[in-house]
């Protein structure tokens, strides 16, 4: 029962000889070491199908269609009231038959100048 302990404590002594004799390459052990535990524990975590910037530009996306979706029907709104406000002004401007006050108003020149 001792004997696990006491090859734990050896180990341990001879760790921190090594760690106080060289420095640098004690850290760059441990650097080394944090890093394949951590790149360890990351493949072993469960991937989800979508990372979260797919999950967040889908939100942007959908927020951003929710403010345009009345924006657009107004516009449209807009749209079909200029569109038939210009249709009422061609019509009207018609209704009116300038080609006749025209053609009066060519003569009276002709008239004049002639």
């Amino acid at each position: 029962m001792n004997a696990p302990f006491t090859a734990l404590t050896e180990r341990a002594t001879k760790l921190n000889r090594f760690a106080r004799e060289n420095p640098t390459r004690a850290l760059v052990v441990g650097i080394g070491f944090g890093l394949a535990v951590g790149f360890l524990v990351r493949a072993m975590r469960p991937q989800s199908s979508e990372s979260r910037t797919t999950r967040l530009l889908a939100d942007i996306q959908n927020r951003l269609h929710d403010l345009a979706v009345p924006v657009h029907r107004q516009a449209d709104d807009l749209a079909e009231s200029g569109a038939s406000t210009v249709r009422n002004g061609v019509a009207r401007f018609h209704d009116l038959h300038l080609d006749h006050g025209l053609r009066k108003l060519g003569r009276r020149f002709k008239n004049i100048f002639h």
